[in-house]
């Protein structure tokens, strides 16, 4: 009966110690997250609260979360992209624990254009290679590259084209963006770009071109160039005032009416800048394609100041019917003639240019209403060389 009472003993304190050492288990501080991601360039920020819960807080003491392996970028306050074990230890009832979590530092976020340029106006004959980069940049916390996809661009026939604009940096992280590259028959020159040719460098600098006589032709008071009739090389007058603020009020009425016009125009243009569009012009198209919508050096009206190129709200030179029509109808109220109609190619020695006008003053009016072109109304010759 003894031997049996000690035995019922010895299992209940058996149970009392089992069931002391589980409730003491039980009873640990348990760490409620193990794994932490954190975004990079942004400092790691871990309290005692994220990993125990508040009671489990209650019971512990000399809680400490060990950073000191996470290594931060160069001169920054953020550690490096990458995954980190660290270290938590505390106690309780004066027995010291160990524990970890991990911690990822991950770079999810997509670079940003910090310049982007909607439509690009590159020069035909350009290439792939056509360098970019001035139009667009973009920013990261890494490094990054841009790739420009061109293989929709025809760098040989003008128009404007869809290119895909790609930002990516060093972790995979891209964003693409859409722009427009327009190839041009002639680079513009904008409004506000001033020449920084001299006449006598424009004349040094170019190869012997055939220009008509030594001066303007002038008939019934209008300056004439044509294919029959040019300029010399070093007559380089800059920009009209006259007719630069004329075209400009009439760009200013038709932006009042709804039309999509742009504030920006292809105005003067020396000997030398056309020259150079010529040549590039035959050097693509052989010379009798480029000689039907680019003049040769000495023959541009660009070269007097008096003639502009329309553009579009968008940038491509007007040819879209509004403003087309409205241009037609109302040019000479300003002062202006569109100078090269439809079915005229063979008078005016050029395809048909709606955006194109030339500034002849108060005689506009009267050129208008005749219905007929420059070299008809003063009956001078035109068409080709």
């Amino acid at each position: 009966m003894k031997k049996k009472r000690i035995i019922i003993g010895a299992v209940s304190s058996m149970l009392v110690l089992t069931v002391s050492a589980g409730t003491w288990y039980l009873n640990q501080p348990c760490l409620i997250y193990h794994d932490f991601n954190f975004e990079y360039g942004k400092p790691i920020s871990i309290t005692k609260e994220d990993i125990f819960s508040q009671e489990d807080l209650k019971r512990i003491k000399d809680l400490k979360i060990d950073l000191s392996d996470i290594k931060n970028e160069k001169d920054k306050e953020y550690p490096e992209v990458g995954n980190y074990e660290c270290k938590v230890t505390y106690s309780k009832w004066f027995i010291p624990h160990t524990s970890s979590i991990q911690i990822q530092v991950e770079d999810t976020t997509k670079p940003k254009f910090s310049k982007f340029s909607d439509v690009v106006e590159i020069p035909l004959g350009s290439d792939q290679n056509y360098d970019f980069s001035s139009y667009f940049l973009a920013e990261d916390l890494s490094e990054t590259s841009i790739q420009y996809k061109t293989e929709e661009v025809d760098f040989l026939n003008p128009g404007d084209y869809r290119m895909m604009i790609i930002a990516s940096d060093t972790y995979g992280n891209s964003i693409e963006k859409e722009c427009i590259v327009r190839v041009q028959y002639e680079k513009e020159t904008s409004s506000t770009e001033q020449t920084n040719s001299s006449p006598n460098k424009s004349a040094e600098n170019e190869e012997d071109q055939s220009v008509v006589s030594s001066d303007p032709y002038y008939v019934q008071g209008i300056m004439v160039v044509n294919k029959k009739h040019g300029l010399p090389a070093n007559y380089a007058p800059q920009k009209n005032a006259e007719a630069g603020a004329k075209i400009r009020q009439l760009i200013a009425d038709m932006q009042s009416q709804g039309y999509a016009i742009s504030s920006s125009y292809s105005g003067y243009r020396s000997y030398s800048y056309q020259s150079s569009l010529y040549n590039n012009y035959v050097n693509s198209y052989g010379q009798a394609q480029a000689d039907r919508f680019s003049a040769r050096p000495g023959y541009s009206e660009h070269q007097t100041g008096l003639a502009f190129d329309l553009k579009h709200s968008n940038g491509t030179l007007v040819e879209t019917t509004p403003e087309v029509n409205w241009i037609a109808a109302h040019a000479h109220e300003y002062g202006f003639i569109v100078r090269y109609p439809s079915g005229k190619e063979s008078v005016t020695g050029y395809m048909p240019e709606p955006w194109h006008l030339r500034y002849v003053g108060d005689q506009a009016s009267a050129i208008y209403a005749s219905g007929l072109t420059l070299e008809e109304y003063l009956g001078i010759s035109g068409g080709g060389y």
